[in-house]
C-alpha cells in the first residue's frame, strides 16, 4: 500500500471514528530471565473528528471545481489520459 493510500485511509478513519486495542505488558526478573507478569488488553474508542471530515469534504469540493474550470479541450485531454491509464492497468 502506498503512503498516499495509507494517509487517506488514516484520515478517513479519523473522520469516521474508530476503535483500537492496546496491549500493555509488564515484565519482571525471575532469576536471570525476564518473565511476563501482567498483560492488560483494553479497547479504546475514538469519536469522529470534525476537522478531518471537513478536510475530506473540502478536497472533494476542490476537485469538482477543478473540472468545472477546465476548457472543453482540457477536459478532452484529461479524458484521453484517464482512458490510457485504464488500458495500461488491464
Amino acid at each position: 500500500m502506498s503512503n498516499n493510500k495509507k494517509i487517506k485511509e488514516a484520515l478517513l478513519n479519523k473522520a469516521l471514528g474508530f476503535t483500537t486495542q492496546e496491549v500493555t505488558e509488564e515484565y519482571g526478573l525471575s532469576g536471570d530471565d525476564l518473565v511476563l507478569q501482567k498483560r492488560k488488553t483494553s479497547t479504546k474508542s475514538y469519536p469522529p473528528d470534525l476537522t478531518a471530515l471537513q478536510m475530506i469534504l473540502g478536497k472533494e469540493v476542490e476537485s469538482e471545481n477543478e473540472f468545472q474550470k477546465m476548457t472543453d479541450e482540457e477536459l478532452q485531454k484529461e479524458k484521453e489520459r484517464l482512458i490510457k491509464l485504464l488500458k495500461e492497468k488491464k
